[in-house]
């Protein structure tokens, strides 16, 4: 059964990348070999700047890789190659990367009581229906949204569908904590599978309701 803290909620709210699945280094790392060929200290640096903002969108990471990184003027071509390469990168990750610890049983007690429950993730969202098809756990959601969205326009989406319902999100990063600030929800920190830096670390820390370990911990044993 689930724990009494996250039984008070009718609407919950996943991330995706190190919440349910355990893809975020390997998904920073993607980044990386998406720009391979530009000088190995850019590539680097690019790197680190995604771990520092896991969360957010490619589709805005691989405009300021062009502008704040490459120093390159935008160009639509070398854009669209950036982003098909990480797509194709993804999916090999996803396909083998592990579904992290508690979430499939958490995700069927969840739905033994009938809770309504989402995705909200900076990933593509057409890349995240076909990967949680292929893992077994789309049936558990009532829709699972991602980018080109923001996470903001995300959950603004799912609450606007459950108004006067009680929502909370769960998520690895500042920029989940900052969505559940702004739609004004509660929110758990989970920080096992995170990239972030000791300083966001300690913001999420402070600014969650509730800080777990993994999914695992959601589950009560009594």
């Amino acid at each position: 059964m689930i724990s009494p803290f996250l039984s008070q909620y009718d609407i919950i709210i996943f991330d995706c990348d190190g919440v349910l699945i355990d893809v975020n280094l390997l998904k920073c790392e993607a980044f990386g070999m998406a720009v391979e060929g530009y000088p190995t200290e850019v590539v680097e640096s690019f790197v680190n700047h995604c771990k520092k903002t896991f969360g957010v969108s490619r589709y805005v990471k691989f405009k300021e890789f062009l502008s704040d990184f490459a120093k390159e003027s935008f160009q639509e071509k070398q854009y669209i190659t950036f982003l098909n390469n990480y797509a194709n990168i993804c999916k090999e990750v996803y396909k083998d990367a592990n579904i992290t610890a508690g979430t499939e049983n958490l995700l069927l007690e969840l739905s033994k009581l009938n809770k309504k429950l989402y995705v909200a993730s900076g990933s593509d969202e057409r890349e995240l229906n076909e990967v949680f098809i292929k893992r077994n756990i789309s049936k558990y959601f009532v829709k699972i949204f991602g980018s080109p969205k923001t996470k903001t326009e995300c959950a603004s989406i799912i609450l606007s569908n459950h108004p006067n319902k009680k929502a909370i999100f769960i998520g690895d990063a500042l920029s989940d904590m900052k969505t559940a600030k702004e739609h004004k929800i509660d929110f758990i920190y989970m920080s096992r599978y995170t990239v972030q830096s000791e300083e966001q670390d300690f913001i999420c820390r402070k600014g969650a309701k509730l800080v777990v370990n993994t999914l695992a911990e959601l589950i009560s044993n009594i």
